[in-house]
C-alpha cells in the first residue's frame, strides 16, 4: 500500500486549501504521516516495499516544506489553480517596488558604515519582515478574490524579499563574527 502521490498536499495533510493554514494540524499531521512511512520502519521490508517508504518519505517532505513555507504554498496554491511560472527566473515588474528594493539593498551596503551596524541592521531586517508579512495579506487578499495574476505578482515580490533577508541574515552573521 502506497500513498496516492498525485493528490495535492492539503490532502494529503487533511487541510482546507487555502492560504492562512493551520500550521499545528500541518506539524501533527506530518509527525503522524512519518511515522506511518518512515524507511526505519521498512528496514526489514523487501526491496519494494523500502522503495515505496523512500518515496512516501520524499513526498510528505516536499508537501511539509512547500506548505510550511508562506511562499512556497502561495506558488503551490496558484500552480493549483493552473497559475504557471518560474519564479526562480521570473522578477516583479512594478516599478515602484523595484526602487525600494534598490534603496533597501543600497541600505544593506550601508550598514557596515553605521556606528552600530548591527543595529542597523536589525532595523532594516525588522522592516524586511513587515514588508513580507504585507506582501503575504496581499497574497491570501487576492488570491481569495480570485486575481490570480495580481496574486503571482505578489509571489514573484515575496521571493525577492526571500533572497534580501538570506542577505541580511548572511550579513549579521558575518558582523557577529568581527565583533565577537
Amino acid at each position: 500500500m502506497s500513498l496516492d502521490l498525485k493528490q495535492n498536499y492539503f490532502d494529503l495533510f487533511a487541510l482546507t486549501v487555502q492560504f492562512d493554514i493551520d500550521k499545528a494540524a500541518l506539524s501533527a499531521a506530518f509527525l503522524q504521516l512519518q511515522h506511518q512511512w518512515h524507511p526505519d520502519r521498512f528496514a526489514s521490508g523487501s526491496d519494494e516495499e523500502r522503495r515505496i517508504s523512500m518515496q512516501n518519505t520524499s513526498f510528505i517532505n516536499t508537501a511539509q516544506t512547500t506548505l510550511s513555507r508562506p511562499r512556497l504554498r502561495a506558488r503551490y496554491l496558484l500552480e493549483l489553480a493552473d497559475v504557471s511560472f518560474n519564479d526562480e527566473i521570473e522578477t516583479s515588474q512594478d516599478p515602484l517596488f523595484l526602487m525600494q528594493q534598490m534603496e533597501l539593498r543600497e541600505s544593506i551596503e550601508d550598514v557596515t558604515d553605521a556606528d552600530d551596524p548591527l543595529d542597523a541592521l536589525d532595523e532594516i531586517k525588522a522592516d524586511v519582515k513587515q514588508q513580507r508579512l504585507a506582501l503575504e495579506d496581499a497574497f491570501q487578499q487576492h488570491y481569495l478574490e480570485q486575481q490570480l495574476l495580481e496574486a503571482k505578482q505578489l509571489v514573484l515580490k515575496m521571493r525577492f524579499m526571500e533572497r534580501v533577508f538570506s542577505e541580511i541574515q548572511r550579513l549579521e552573521e558575518k558582523l557577529e563574527d568581527e565583533f565577537f
